[in-house]
């Protein structure tokens, strides 16, 4: 059959290039479609299968019940039912390529966001230390330039003048204590060595003194205008410089562990596109954004024209080099198809097999092609091949859908769900519920969810984590949904699949089953969710231990003691705090004591808190 269907398929491609390239291709192609034809005729079939069903089979040729012909399967095509074998033209016609699988180090790339900002080691703060009048400012506004050397601002101050005073009488005097004395007080009242040289050599005090810029750079802040009074704890300006400035990035959680110091990033602005800057990692945060729960890092990039402004946001690339050799496949190789993924695998002799196959980390490999260096996708394979496999970077979507993984897979998926709809206990279960809060930057969702007879579980408003792999955007306050949550550790729950009511997780509502087969009818179940929503208005006192503080959320994960008035057993919930209550000292682990009610939004709040 698989021989069949493909013979089908090469010869309408040399159909429609025949009429391109003319009779002479055409001559060809049918050729050796006739070489085929006598090579399956000289063989004897096995038995006689439908085209669109392999179960149907007879020992004669044919009809199949959708009337179609019925299609002869050979000795070679009875083996493995994921295996196609595939002639040798066929291959050529097709462009069949393999690769290698290859042990190997790549180069992860972290492809991310950043702004631009002020070098904050070369900033400079410009205060008096003495009070006076600014009697002359020679700054205008912020963002101004400013030049080393450069006057920004004289300020008269009584202090000064006597302090000036004073020097010139102890030079006078000719003591030398006394002008080593006066000259260590102009110092400590600001003023520069070369000041007080050119007032040892005038020997007239200067009535306004002069403030210059210490360094190159723009005004960041501009505090004062001219005529204003001054005291020592005021910043009159600030003064940044350009010439090296730091870029701050940001990576999620789950790619922190490939950040570290010393590596290159690669910078680019959507404004210059055709621009690159390249800089180095000289310092990661030590702790997460609590909001975004990101690592940030920053590098500092060297900035000769200016081109990098401050509050830019800039394009990033971290170039990390994996420590460790791994298994790794072309990425071109990879068909990724819903929640498996699997590569054709050539097993030598026109023989190829799709096999299922878990993935790690995406990266690149730097190759030689005709003398130059290119960069090449690659995947880690975790689990399904070894090194020296080979498998298909050409035409293995054709060979893949010629083969019956997908249907073996269907077959694996229906067992699975037979099991859940028999009652037989498993981490997942699928229930249906309301969304209240979407929160994808936070990758959870909020639902008011039905009864869950599997896990004694009544109607409750609970906060899930969402899988990577459930898209949020599509979800949106008030909607009806359905969903499958898979217990993942002692107390936590995660969302793997989720859909609209109207939709539905193919291919059963797993939810109305298990109330069937449970013997529970629609009156007895509305009787118990409405016996929960009227326990639910009284309060109760309860216990349980601190699992994560989200204090800038107002919210306490915990997991709480079994509640028998609301028929709740021992979770991992979130419960938000009161606002008007004052909150004893805190932490991850502690056991607390705490009364526990539903407000009008159906939320869980907490109330008078204290430590076990």
């Amino acid at each position: 059959m698989k021989q069949f269907i493909l013979a089908i398929v090469v010869l309408a491609i040399g159909l429609a290039l025949g009429a391109i390239f003319g009779p002479q291709f055409m001559q060809g192609t049918m050729a050796g479609g006739e070489m085929s034809s006598s090579d399956s005729a000289e063989k004897k079939p096995l038995y006689w299968v439908a085209p669109m069903d392999k179960n149907y089979r007879r020992d004669g040729p044919g009809l199949s019940p959708m009337g179609m012909d019925l299609v002869p399967v050979y000795e070679e095509d009875s083996g493995d039912d994921n295996t196609v074998k595939i002639s040798a033209t066929v291959e050529n016609n097709l462009g069949v390529k393999v690769a290698k699988v290859k042990n190997e180090a790549i180069m992860v790339p972290i492809d991310t966001v950043g702004t631009v900002q002020f070098d904050e080691s070369r900033i400079s703060h410009i205060h008096p230390r003495v009070e006076g009048w600014i009697e002359r400012l020679n700054v205008a506004a912020s963002g101004d330039p400013v030049m080393k050397g450069q006057i920004l601002f004289e300020l008269y101050s009584p202090e000064l003048v006597n302090a000036q005073e004073e020097y010139l009488a102890a030079l006078r005097s000719k003591n030398r204590n006394l002008i080593k004395a006066s000259k260590s007080r102009l110092r400590s009242l600001g003023l520069r060595d070369s000041h007080i040289n050119d007032l040892q050599k005038k020997r007239k005090v200067d009535q306004l003194v002069k403030f210059t810029a210490e360094q190159d750079g723009i005004v960041i802040d501009l505090n004062v205008r001219e005529g204003m009074h001054i005291k020592p704890m005021t910043e009159v300006m600030s003064i940044g410089s350009l010439e090296s400035v730091w870029v701050r990035g940001e990576v999620y959680e789950r790619q922190a562990y490939l950040i570290e110091r010393g590596q290159s990033v690669e910078i680019n602005l959507n404004s210059s596109p055709d621009r690159k800057w390249n800089g180095m990692i000289n310092y990661i945060y030590p702790s997460l954004d609590q909001k975004t729960r990101t690592l940030q890092f920053r590098a500092r990039v060297h900035n000769a024209d200016f081109a990098l402004r401050p509050n830019m946001l800039a394009n990033l690339r971290v170039e990390n080099m994996a420590q460790e050799t791994m298994t790794t496949v072309p990425r071109s190789a990879v068909i990724k198809a819903g929640n498996h993924n699997r590569v054709v695998k050539s097993l030598g002799d026109g023989r190829y097999k799709s096999v299922i196959v878990e993935l790690g980390l995406e990266g690149l490999v730097s190759t030689m092609k005709d003398g130059v260096e290119v960069m090449e996708s690659k995947i880690q394979i975790l689990n399904g091949l070894s090194k020296g496999d080979e498998v298909v970077v050409s035409a293995q979507f054709l060979i893949d859908s010629e083969s019956n993984i997908e249907a073996e897979l269907m077959r694996m998926e229906e067992g699975q769900m037979m099991d859940e709809m028999s009652g037989s206990s498993g981490p997942k279960v699928i229930t249906t519920g309301t969304v209240h809060k979407v929160m994808g930057n936070m990758g959870m969702i909020n639902v008011t969810h039905d009864p869950i007879p599997e896990w004694e579980w009544p109607t409750m408003k609970m906060d899930f984590q969402v899988s990577d792999q459930v898209d949020l955007s599509q979800f949106k306050e008030g909607d009806a949904i359905q969903f499958e949550i898979e217990k993942t550790g002692d107390w936590d729950y995660l969302v793997t699949r989720l859909a609209s009511s109207s939709e539905g997780l193919e291919p059963v509502t797993m939810m109305d089953m298990a109330t069937m087969d449970m013997g529970m009818d629609h009156d007895h179940m509305h009787m118990e969710m409405s016996m929960n929503d009227e326990d639910t208005k009284a309060s109760v006192e309860t216990s349980g231990k601190v699992k994560m503080l989200m204090l800038d959320m107002n919210m306490i994960e915990i997991v709480h003691e079994p509640i028998p008035e609301w028929s709740w057993p021992v979770m991992s919930m979130s419960f938000l705090l009161p606002e008007d209550e004052k909150l004893p000292e805190i932490k991850e682990g502690d056991e607390l004591t705490f009364s526990l009610r539903e407000n009008a939004d159906g939320d869980y709040v907490m109330s008078n808190v204290r430590r076990k």
